[in-house]
């Protein structure tokens, strides 16, 4: 059998990254980044390249019926390193910060307060969840209530006991060291599981091959791993979403089509809408322009015409106004909402009161171009509060090297007509990385993750043109020494952006 992952392609970018931290390194030593986080950075690199490569050719060798089994090896080999790797984090956030939530990532502590709250509701048999919350919080939208639910019924099912301690809420030390762990091992099942949904979405579209080396992506890149550990719900998110499409897509594709198999699907939708409704109303659309847009191979006239009407009406039963408020303004408002990240950005100051004056040059003109490939790693620290994009460096790179095969799949798909047969994935990824790169977080890791797998999945049928063609290896050299370049110049203008070149 071919080789899907030779070896040179996963030395040159374990040879790229390191020259990178090292030029880095030396050009800025005085803000370069502590060395564990370059060692995570080592770590991340070669783990996903040089195992990946070794996964990818042992799975190769066994016989292609046996899918269950490969279904069970790849659970556990993405299952292991996410679960070894939370422990890892609640250790290191134990030791050196006396908690469980460490440098505080985003909303975790928002969402620990609000399951705790959510959890009192419960044990005192309060279940007006919308109301009370909506008090609490000072909100109404119950797009932003289903996280904090969630958790607040697993903190009450693992005895967190939180209303005889309601005068404590705020205080992560409230919340019991079992609760936090069940919600993170959740998490790291449920992400499990989503890579499995990749696998057998990637089979019906690419077949056995392509599929499995999109698992394999998925199961070894460590910013997977890293959600898995602190209380957000980017790991949720990611899960519902590809449930979604894995979900949608077999509805689409059966033979025995009745329309009731679109409602589990919209349900799915419903929940996505109260994690985070962008997101639902990008899903939601790409089902639709798929059922509109695909082959008549994939999808017939029977069911463009049950699919589409149901789903108008379903979603109208379901959000009611609401998702046609969201979206008009996500319209309407992307601009504002970029234009006050850029401000941010170029007013945010680092210890010793510089600001950012590169980054009002910033927006949806420079970041369009490269959405595949964003965000670019970092390698220096001129301000703190970046300790996330610090230990996240490595898995960054990771994706800039990989998206040059996501990007040569689109290239491809257009260049043969197929992207027709694949339309529901290459819509929703493509839709939502358009609103990506038309709002305030382009650059923002965290908000790519819904779209991870799918590029991912694109990523592993562009490796499996590629490696049949001789000169790709020469196109990667050149991918490989960009990413180099882009990464020197993203640290640079970190650097400079705030005179300190």
């Amino acid at each position: 059998m071919q080789d899907v992952f030779p070896r040179w392609l996963s030395l040159y970018p374990i040879v790229t990254y390191i020259l990178a931290l090292m030029v880095v390194s030396f050009m800025y030593s005085e803000y370069s980044i502590p060395w564990y986080y370059m060692l995570s950075g080592v770590v991340a690199v070669l783990v996903f390249f040089l195992l990946g490569s070794t996964v990818a050719t042992r799975t190769s060798i066994d016989q292609m019926h046996k899918v269950k089994r490969f279904e069970r090896k790849i659970f556990l080999i993405a299952f292991v390193p996410r679960v070894l790797y939370m422990l890892l984090l609640y250790w290191i956030f134990q030791a050196n910060y006396g908690n469980a939530f460490g440098f505080e990532a985003g909303d975790a502590l928002y969402y620990d307060e609000l399951g705790q709250f959510v959890a009192g509701l419960i044990e005192d048999g309060n279940f007006h969840f919308y109301d009370m919350i909506s008090k609490w919080s000072g909100h109404d939208d119950i797009a932003d209530m289903g996280y904090g639910i969630y958790v607040g019924f697993i903190y009450w099912l693992t005895g967190t006991g939180v209303a005889e301690n309601a005068h404590l809420l705020g205080d992560a030390q409230t919340t019991s060291a079992i609760s936090i762990l069940s919600v993170r091992l959740l998490k790291c099942l449920m992400s499990s599981w989503m890579v499995i949904l990749v696998y057998r979405i990637a089979k019906r579209n690419f077949g056995e091959q392509t599929s499995r080396m999109a698992a394999i992506f998925c199961a070894l890149w460590p910013n997977f791993w890293y959600y898995c550990a602190v209380h957000l719900k980017e790991v949720e998110m990611v899960f519902l979403t590809v449930l979604f499409i894995e979900q949608a897509e077999q509805m689409l594709r059966s033979r025995q089509f009745t329309a009731w198999k679109v409602i589990p699907v919209l349900l799915i939708a419903a929940a996505l809408y109260t994690f985070r409704s962008p997101l639902a109303f990008v899903a939601i659309l790409a089902l639709v322009f798929s059922v509109v847009m695909s082959s008549t191979k994939v999808v017939s006239w029977g069911k463009r015409i049950i699919v589409g009407l149901l789903a108008v009406l379903l979603v109208g039963v379901i959000a009611g106004n609401r998702l046609e408020e969201k979206a008009r303004e996500l319209i309407e408002h992307q601009s504002e909402q970029q234009e006050a990240g850029i401000t941010f950005y170029a007013t945010r100051k680092d210890n010793s009161g510089n600001q950012q004056s590169f980054a009002k040059y910033a927006g949806s003109a420079v970041f369009a171009p490269m959405i595949f490939t964003l965000p670019f790693p970092s390698m220096v620290r001129p301000f703190d509060g970046q300790e996330v994009q610090q230990t996240l460096n490595g898995g960054n790179f990771v994706k800039n090297i990989i998206s040059g095969f996501t990007i040569f799949a689109m290239v491809m798909l257009l260049i043969s007509g197929k992207w027709r047969e694949h339309m529901l994935p290459l819509s929703f990824m493509l839709g939502y990385l358009v609103v990506l790169a038309l709002s305030a977080f382009a650059h923002s890791e965290r908000f790519h993750q819904p779209a991870m797998p799918f590029e991912f999945m694109f990523a592993a049928y562009g490796l499996s043109i590629a490696v049949t063609q001789k000169k790709f290896k020469r196109w990667f050299t050149y991918w490989s020494g960009l990413m180099f370049v882009a990464t020197i110049v993203w640290n640079w203008f970190k650097i400079a952006g705030r005179g300190l070149a």
